[in-house]
C-alpha cells in the first residue's frame, strides 16, 4: 500500500447494501455543492465497480448473466475479486490518480474495501488479498494508493436484509442473509484491522435518523477535504 502523497484526498464510502449508503453519498454531494461549493471534488462520485468492460461483466457474474462463470459452482468468491482488482486498476489509471494529482478530491462509492470483506474471511485472507493487490498493481505499473478515509457505514445483517426486501430492487449473488452476517461482521474487523477506517452507526431510520448518520460521517469526512467543521 502507498499512503496517499497527492495534493487531493481519497475517501471512500464503504458499507453493506442495505447500509444507506447511496442515500448518505447523495447527502454528502448535495451539501458540498450547497455549503462549500469551492471544495473540489470530482462529480459525479465515481463508484467501483465502475462501468467499464471489466466491472459490466463483474455485474453479469453477480447476477447469473455470464456465460462462463457462475459464483459457487466454478467460481470462488476469492477468485473472483481478481476481476474487481482488474477493473480498480484501470479505474485509478484513468481516473482516481489523475484526479489526485490534479489536486481534485476523489469520494468513491465502494474500492479496496469490497474486495476485502466480500473476499475474505479470516486475517490470513485479508492479507492474501492484499498481497494479490500489490502484485497486480505493480505488474501494472500503478501506485495502490491507500485512501485518507474509508467511511464504513454499519448495520447489522437483520437491518441490511430488511432494507432491502423494503427497497423491492433485485438482488445480486452476495445479497442473501449468510453473506449479510459474513460481511457485515468482516467490515467491522477491518475497521480494527487497518489505518483510516471509520465506523459509522447507519442503524437510524427515517429523516431524523439520516441527519444523524451524515452528522457523525461529517466529522470525519469535512476536515480531510480541508472543511472547517465550525
Amino acid at each position: 500500500m502507498v499512503k496517499n502523497p497527492y495534493k487531493g484526498k481519497f475517501v471512500i464510502l464503504a458499507g453493506y447494501d442495505g447500509s444507506g449508503k447511496d442515500t448518505q453519498a447523495h447527502r454528502l454531494d448535495l451539501a458540498l455543492q450547497a455549503n462549500h461549493p469551492k471544495t473540489n471534488v470530482l462529480r459525479p462520485f465515481p463508484k467501483e465497480p465502475t462501468g467499464g468492460p471489466i466491472g459490466k461483466r463483474i455485474y453479469d457474474i453477480l447476477f447469473g448473466r455470464d456465460p462462463e462463470f457462475r459464483l459457487g459452482e466454478n467460481l470462488s468468491d476469492f477468485e473472483f475479486q481478481k476481476l474487481f482488482i482488474q477493473d480498480r486498476i484501470e479505474h485509478y489509471q484513468k481516473i482516481v490518480i489523475p484526479a489526485l494529482e490534479s489536486g481534485t478530491h476523489i469520494i468513491c462509492n465502494r474500492g479496496i474495501d469490497s474486495t476485502l470483506v466480500y473476499g475474505g474471511n479470516t486475517l490470513g485472507e485479508f492479507k492474501k488479498i492484499m498481497a494479490m493487490h500489490e502484485d497486480m498493481f505493480n505488474q501494472a505499473n500503478v501506485p495502490l494508493v491507500w485512501p485518507d478515509l474509508i467511511v464504513i457505514y454499519d448495520v447489522s445483517p437483520e437491518t441490511a436484509m430488511r432494507r432491502m426486501n423494503k427497497s423491492g430492487k433485485e438482488k445480486d449473488a452476495f445479497e442473501n442473509e449468510l453473506k449479510a452476517r459474513r460481511v457485515t461482521s468482516n467490515y467491522r474487523a477491518i475497521a480494527a484491522l487497518y489505518p483510516n477506517c471509520k465506523l459509522i452507526d447507519a442503524e437510524p431510520e427515517g429523516e431524523d435518523g439520516a441527519k444523524a448518520i451524515f452528522a457523525d460521517a461529517r466529522q470525519y469526512i469535512y476536515p480531510v477535504l480541508g472543511i472547517d467543521l465550525k
